[in-house]
Protein backbone atom coordinates (compact mmCIF):
# COMPACT_ATOMS: atom_id res chain seq x y z
CA UNK A 1 0.00 0.00 0.00
CA UNK A 2 1.43 3.37 -0.99
CA UNK A 3 1.93 6.20 1.45
CA UNK A 4 -1.39 7.73 2.45
CA UNK A 5 -3.50 4.85 1.12
CA UNK A 6 -5.91 3.23 3.53
CA UNK A 7 -8.27 0.28 3.37
CA UNK A 8 -11.84 1.52 3.07
CA UNK A 9 -15.14 -0.32 3.01
CA UNK A 10 -17.66 0.66 0.37
CA UNK A 11 -20.91 1.89 1.92
CA UNK A 12 -22.97 0.49 -0.96
CA UNK A 13 -21.55 -3.01 -1.48
CA UNK A 14 -19.31 -3.62 1.53
CA UNK A 15 -16.24 -4.41 -0.58
CA UNK A 16 -12.82 -3.47 0.82
CA UNK A 17 -10.74 -1.15 -1.37
CA UNK A 18 -7.64 1.04 -1.14
CA UNK A 19 -8.16 4.80 -1.16
CA UNK A 20 -6.82 7.04 -2.56
CA UNK A 21 -5.38 5.32 -5.62
CA UNK A 22 -4.13 7.37 -8.56
CA UNK A 23 -6.51 7.36 -11.57
CA UNK A 24 -9.17 5.44 -9.64
CA UNK A 25 -12.79 6.61 -9.68
CA UNK A 26 -13.23 5.45 -6.08
CA UNK A 27 -14.26 7.99 -3.47
CA UNK A 28 -13.85 7.96 0.30
CA UNK A 29 -17.17 6.19 0.66
CA UNK A 30 -17.62 4.15 -2.52
CA UNK A 31 -15.49 1.67 -4.45
CA UNK A 32 -14.72 2.20 -8.11
CA UNK A 33 -17.55 -0.15 -9.18
CA UNK A 34 -20.22 1.63 -7.11
CA UNK A 35 -19.31 5.12 -8.28
CA UNK A 36 -20.76 4.12 -11.67
CA UNK A 37 -24.14 3.30 -10.07
CA UNK A 38 -26.72 6.12 -10.14
CA UNK A 39 -26.85 8.09 -6.86
CA UNK A 40 -30.45 7.13 -6.02
CA UNK A 41 -29.70 3.43 -6.48
CA UNK A 42 -26.47 3.75 -4.50
CA UNK A 43 -28.39 5.35 -1.62
CA UNK A 44 -30.80 2.41 -1.56
CA UNK A 45 -27.88 -0.03 -1.64
CA UNK A 46 -26.28 1.80 1.29
CA UNK A 47 -29.45 1.39 3.37
CA UNK A 48 -29.75 -2.29 2.48
CA UNK A 49 -26.07 -2.96 3.20
CA UNK A 50 -26.38 -1.19 6.55
CA UNK A 51 -29.44 -3.24 7.51
CA UNK A 52 -27.82 -6.53 6.47
CA UNK A 53 -24.76 -5.66 8.57
CA UNK A 54 -26.98 -4.87 11.57
CA UNK A 55 -28.81 -8.19 11.21
CA UNK A 56 -25.53 -10.13 10.87
CA UNK A 57 -24.18 -8.52 14.03
CA UNK A 58 -27.42 -9.19 15.91
CA UNK A 59 -27.37 -12.83 14.81
CA UNK A 60 -23.73 -13.17 15.86
CA UNK A 61 -24.48 -11.70 19.30
CA UNK A 62 -27.48 -13.99 19.77
CA UNK A 63 -25.48 -17.07 18.79
CA UNK A 64 -22.72 -16.13 21.27
CA UNK A 65 -25.17 -15.57 24.10
CA UNK A 66 -25.12 -18.43 26.61
CA UNK A 67 -28.39 -20.35 26.89
CA UNK A 68 -30.04 -20.57 30.28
Amino acid sequence: MASGERQRTCRACGKKFDYPVKDSAATRHHCEDCTAVPAETRKTLERLNSRVTQLENQLRRLSEKPTV
